[in-house]
């Protein structure tokens, strides 16, 4: 088992190791320089979110406001009434008294304006 462990510990130990000074044998410089690593990732997370992942943000506006109004009330005006017809007393002469006193009258009666008293 302690052989395993340290083949194990030593192969990555070249993994890690291994590819740190290939940078340094040319004398650094920094021009053109590419990086290549043969290995197992280490990476368990989501991915990382580069922005060509995903599309531009889109923005929700708020809805435009709504006002609901009530409709407009509408009142059937009724047309005006006729006028009532002019209203008599009906005198009777022979007997001096009105209709509703007298209630025959030998004679045709009399229409007269009604008064107040």
């Amino acid at each position: 088992m302690r052989k395993v462990v340290s083949l194990w510990l030593l192969a990555m130990a070249l993994l890690v190791v291994g590819p740190a000074p290939s940078d340094a044998w040319r004398g650094g410089g920094g021009h053109g320089r590419v990086f290549i690593s043969v290995g197992p990732a280490f990476w368990w997370g989501p991915p990382y979110p580069y922005p060509w992942y995903y599309p531009a943000p889109y923005y929700v506006y708020a809805p435009p406001p709504v006002i609901v109004q009530e409709p407009p009330a509408y009142a059937q005006v009724a047309p005006a009434p006729a006028p009532a017809p002019q209203a008599y007393w009906y005198y009777c002469p022979s007997a001096g008294a009105y209709y509703p006193t007298t209630p025959t009258c030998p004679e045709a009666w009399v229409q007269v304006p009604p008064r107040s008293e």
